[in-house]
This record gives structure tokens, C-alpha cells and sequence, in this order.
């Protein structure tokens, strides 16, 4: 348990949240067996990681996690994300996703891959997912929200919207634009 204390927190973008610079992404939990999956996760509890990011789109991931987090729920900073595009839509992902991780509540709820001007545009919609995650988050379904996008474009002009806390792009050492011109903003 002494991970726990060494190992490095920063801020979420402008949550003010404190998550460990390590964080643990829900995609690879889809193929092992469920048994080998829920013990990852504690694994990764148990060494001081805090911050689990996930989403519908990856299949039984938060059903795998909710699973695995039973019992430590307060320690931890749990995002999970939506593709969908209508308000609706969104509303029963958020629905579900709040049952399958077994929590009243989500740290930070994500709009999934909006890399288009047209998604975008589809997600600030009056009445739709944008709106309606707002309403969770002033219901206390949701602490925060934010964006994950595949292009650099349409990253840089959800910022400028100031509507999200966050946002997730690519970032590695082959592919240093986000680096360069998104973290300024």
C-alpha cells in the first residue's frame, strides 16, 4: 500500500481533480476472462492508481471495472465516455454506464471521438448530449465533463467553446502536435 503514497497526482485539466500520472484504460480488460480482468484492475488499485477511464464502446470493460472497484469507490477518479450523438442517446448510455460501474456518480463524463466539426456541432445541439449531461452533472450524476478526440482541429475549437473540463487526444512521442499547440490552450 505504500505505492499509494509515492506515487505522482496532477491535476485533470480544469476539474481540479487529482489523478495519479498513471492512469489505467479500460480497453484491454474487454479480452481476458472476467476473473483475470477484475483482478487487473484491483491490481492496479492496490499499487496506487486512482484513475480509471473507460466507455461504453468497449464492450464489458465497465462492467468489469464496476465489478473490481466494489467496496473502494471514494479513493477513485472513474471516467467513462459516450459516441452517441443524440440526447437520448446519451442519456441512456450515462443510465447504463451508472449501473454497470455500480456508482451514483461519474467523475468525468466524456463525449467519445468527436473529431469532426459536424460531431461537435452535434453534441452542443439544443437539446442534445452536451445539454444533457449538464442536467446529470447539476443533478450530481456527473462531477465534470469532457471530450476525446481523434483531430487536433476539433480538439483546439472545443476549448475555445468552454463548455468541457478536459479533453483527450493523442499525444505520444511520435505524435507531439497535441503537446505543441493544444496544451497552451
Amino acid at each position: 500500500m505504500g505505492a499509494s503514497r509515492d506515487m505522482k497526482k496532477i491535476r485533470l485539466g480544469k476539474t481540479g481533480l487529482k489523478v495519479t500520472k498513471i492512469g489505467f484504460g479500460g480497453i484491454p480488460i474487454q479480452t481476458p476472462p472476467e476473473e483475470t480482468a477484475i483482478r487487473i484492475v484491483q491490481e492496479s488499485l492496490d499499487l496506487g492508481i486512482n484513475f480509471i477511464d473507460t466507455s461504453r464502446m468497449y464492450t464489458c470493460s465497465e462492467e468489469r471495472i464496476g465489478k473490481a472497484i466494489a467496496g473502494r469507490r471514494e479513493d477513485l477518479v472513474i471516467a467513462t465516455k459516450s459516441a452517441s450523438r443524440t440526447g437520448e442517446a446519451v442519456a441512456a448510455d450515462l443510465e447504463t454506464s451508472l449501473k454497470n460501474l455500480r456508482t451514483g456518480y461519474i467523475d468525468l463524463y466524456q463525449f467519445h471521438n468527436v473529431s469532426s466539426e459536424e460531431n461537435l456541432q452535434a453534441v452542443l445541439a439544443p437539446g442534445g448530449p452536451y445539454e444533457v449531461v449538464r442536467k446529470a452533472r447539476d443533478a450530481g450524476k456527473v462531477r465534470h465533463i469532457g471530450i476525446t478526440s481523434h483531430r487536433l482541429s476539433v480538439a483546439k475549437e472545443s476549448l475555445l467553446t468552454d463548455c468541457f473540463e478536459t479533453v483527450m487526444v493523442g499525444l505520444n512521442f511520435v505524435n507531439t502536435e497535441a503537446a505543441e499547440e493544444l496544451l497552451p490552450l
